[in-house]
């Protein structure tokens, strides 16, 4: 009998588990590791900020999606590994043996490199501890984004309409960018929306120190603060870097195209945590993660029965949909935008539909 760990509930080991079929192998035993038995869909975040799904719309019950599919299910963080004995410890103090160990947990936005910012920012990953920050934010006087990304603009857009819809005109969103919101095509028309919205920003300024009552920029700007969130970009787990696995220079675990672990082929890594060597810039986005889910199910089985893997290849362009409040978004592909209320209905029928289907597995 063979152990193959999914440590992680991410978008790619949901895929892995959508593709375990009844008829699959029997000497194969697939275990789930997850800190929360519930897996929040980062891609409704915005659209639960603003009020327009609920908590149960955007998140699927880990617990149950592996008993209907006949895994077993342990609601426990990784800690560590140590690849060269095989075997990972948990957060209940156990120490699990595998044949094979996927790692999809990940990231977070707990960056050290602006002083005061990591004891008093809002955490929202992982994303098991999205939905109870959320409120803090909401009903912040001052709400302090740092950040420039798609992730950064979309939340300031959907606090501020959850705001507007219950009068709240008196509070302030500032968004801080150390470079550009997205690109020269998209930036404008952010920067237009900002400005529609009462949104303050402030781009090519980095955020240096965050004390109790302001954050402090490169610029010697003082912004104040009630809530301040750090969307500025993905952070690697700490356990990686001393996890005896390959990382780059962000801490991130090192992947062939077979997803496989640079220096050892018995673990696998995919998702946000990892960086694929082929493509070392590929953004971390769950648009790439959920396509990795097909070659990362093959691979795994593949590699136990030493049969040939499957390279992942990304595709060129990813498709964003930035939703702007009031059910409106903007559509981003290369060098077309596009805005509008057209825009936010693809994005929502795009999410619900995902969020439908998993659902389905675990009905």
């Amino acid at each position: 009998m063979y152990t193959v760990l999914l440590a992680g509930g991410g978008h790619t080991h949901l895929e892995v588990i959508k593709s375990l079929s009844a008829e699959r192998d029997p000497f194969i035993r697939w275990v789930l590791l997850s800190p929360d038995r519930y897996h929040y869909y980062s891609g409704m975040f915005s659209g639960y900020a603003e009020g327009l799904y609920s908590l149960d719309e955007i998140r699927v019950d880990l617990k149950q999606l592996c008993l209907d599919k006949k895994i077993d299910f342990m609601e426990v963080a990784v800690e560590s590994i140590k690849p060269d004995q095989k075997k990972v410890v948990v957060s209940s103090g156990q120490i699990l043996f595998y044949d094979r160990l996927s790692i999809d947990v990940g990231s977070h936005t707990a960056p050290d490199f602006i002083e005061g910012l990591q004891e008093r920012q809002v955490h929202i990953k992982p994303a098991h501890l999205f939905p109870e920050r959320m409120e803090v934010c909401q009903l912040a006087r001052e709400l302090v984004i740092i950040g420039g990304g798609a992730a950064a603009c979309e939340m300031a857009f959907s606090f501020h309409a959850w705001k507007e819809k219950r009068g709240r005109k008196y509070d302030v969103i500032t968004v801080i960018s150390s470079g550009p919101f997205i690109n020269e095509q998209a930036d404008p028309v952010i920067e237009s929306l900002f400005r529609q919205k009462g949104i303050q920003f402030y781009k090519n300024d980095r955020a240096i120190k965050v004390d109790d009552r302001y954050v402090y920029t490169e610029n010697d700007r003082d912004i104040p603060y009630h809530e301040v969130m750090f969307l500025g970009g993905a952070q690697a787990p700490k356990w990686l870097e001393k996890s005896g696995l390959s990382t780059d220079e962000k801490g991130f675990v090192l992947v062939d195209a077979t997803l496989q672990t640079v220096d050892h082929s018995d673990v696998f890594a995919a998702g946000d945590c990892a960086a694929l060597a082929t493509h070392p810039h590929l953004p971390k986005s769950g648009v790439y993660a959920v396509r990795q889910g097909k070659v990362l199910a093959h691979n795994l089985v593949a590699s136990l029965k030493r049969e040939k893997l499957n390279d992942y290849i990304p595709q060129k362009r990813g498709l964003i949909l930035l939703a702007t409040g009031n059910k409106e978004a903007l559509a981003l592909y290369g060098k077309v935008v596009r805005f509008g209320k057209l825009a936010w209905l693809w994005k929502d029928w795009i999410d619900v539909r995902y969020m439908r289907k998993l659902k389905k597995l675990s009905d």
